[in-house]
């Protein structure tokens, strides 16, 4: 099995910037060039997640390491890999 998300058809690996802008939106799979889409439910799900992390531990984190901006960068620097990693991708319907 692939890390992060791969075509259902083709197992090749989506990439990184689709799964990060448009979801929603259909795309063509660059190998097999079948229609894919992200669904924005597992960006809501991925996005809440975060933010709950964030709020939870916002006043926790050390101010030797930039209070809540050092911990919305290391969420960033964490949470973007983290996110493609966990992403699915389905095939699109066409009309």
């Amino acid at each position: 099995m692939p890390l992060g998300p791969a075509c259902p058809n083709c197992a090749r690996r989506v990439p990184f910037g689709r799964t990060q802008w448009n979801l929603g939106k259909p795309f063509d799979c660059p190998a097999c060039q079948t229609p894919l889409v992200i669904p924005k439910s597992n960006a809501l799900r991925l996005g809440l997640g975060l933010l709950a992390i964030f709020w939870l531990y916002r006043d926790r984190f050390p101010p030797e390491w930039g209070g809540p901006f050092g911990l919305f960068a290391l969420m960033m620097i964490v949470g973007l890999p983290v996110t493609w990693a966990l992403t699915r991708v389905r095939l699109a319907e066409t009309a």
